[in-house]
């Protein structure tokens, strides 16, 4: 509504306009006041009273554009929160139905320059605050014994030789960022770890946790904010699309992959499980992997994407 258009109405029009505005909306005592002011008006508008309410209409507009931003905000913390709830139900459903062995497949979160899992963590894609809670690290023959012992026995690696077109998957702005960000090819960051003809950088076939391989160890002496020791080895996984989770023949499959909404454009936006893998024969896991905590995109807990719904820490 602008002034042109207010002075197009007739005066029992402009006076129906004026008196249908919710003077407890206006911001500030002095436009509140003079609008009463109008509401009580019989006779006809001064071009001043006009752009007052031109003034009012603004102020009330851009009130509901804040209003209207902040609940888009929350509400994208409500649906992250939704989201961690039902990967965490989904992976102990899984573990139920399947005779106690976890979803397996993973996204590795690893580069390697021939697919295996002997690479590095794939920091080129990864939000800075989740990469700074990551490094790769070897697992000993107990840890990899005590993650195949609930199924978890391969994973998805960025393979640095993989081409699209004349740009290569290699691990650095130059490779794998130019390529998510070409227009000449599918390549997306939530599908960077699927096979070249599934429009990844993912090696042909998936890693097997055999031997004494790396994966991605999340530093708990960084910032303890996962329920667990600053001693106890908690490996990361990404929750891309080829994990066993969502395969439909698979008892307790979940149908939909969830996608982090709040990282920048080329970053991985994926939510990431922790497992704790433990080696200690007289824990109430026997020297099993368990699933420790889920995370999102950029490193934060549950706690922390509830704290961002409620406002007491930035988005």
């Amino acid at each position: 509504m602008n002034l042109v258009s207010l002075m197009g109405l007739s005066k029992a029009e402009l006076k129906t306009k004026i008196e249908s505005i919710d003077a407890s909306a206006v911001k500030g005592r002095g436009l509140r006041r003079k609008l009463e002011t109008m509401k009580r008006k019989q006779g006809g508008f001064t071009l001043l009273e006009l752009l007052v309410v031109v003034a009012i209409l603004a102020a009330i507009a851009g009130t509901a554009t804040t209003l209207l931003h902040d609940t888009d905000r929350k509400a994208n913390a409500a649906a992250h929160v939704a989201m961690m709830d039902e990967l965490s139900k989904g992976i102990q459903t899984f573990y139920q139905l399947n005779a106690q062995q976890y979803p397996t497949n993973w996204d590795s979160l690893l580069s390697s320059p021939t697919g295996n899992l002997t690479g590095t963590a794939l920091s080129v894609i990864l939000n800075a605050d989740l990469a700074a809670n990551l490094a790769t690290a070897a697992l000993t023959a107990d840890e990899v014994a005590a993650l195949n012992a609930v199924g978890i026995n391969s994973v998805r690696v960025l393979d640095e030789s993989v081409t699209h077109g004349a740009l290569t998957c290699t691990n650095n702005a130059a490779g794998v960022q130019a390529i998510i960000a070409s227009k000449a090819n599918d390549v997306t960051p939530q599908n960077i770890f699927r096979p070249a003809t599934a429009n990844g950088c993912g090696a042909v076939s998936s890693a097997a946790i055999t031997g004494t391989p790396s994966l991605v160890l999340w530093d708990q002496t960084q910032n303890v904010r996962v329920n667990a020791t600053a001693t106890e080895r908690l490996f990361a996984f990404g929750v891309g699309p080829d994990s066993t989770l969502f395969k439909p023949t698979n008892y307790g499959a979940l149908t939909n992959v969830p996608i982090y909404r709040h990282t920048a454009a080329g970053e991985y936006n994926r939510f990431i499980v922790l497992f704790n893998v433990t080696t200690d024969s007289t824990s109430p896991t026997n020297g099993k992997a368990t699933l420790q905590a889920i995370i999102d995109g950029a490193g934060d807990t549950k706690d922390e994407e509830l704290g961002e719904f409620d406002n007491v820490r930035p988005t």
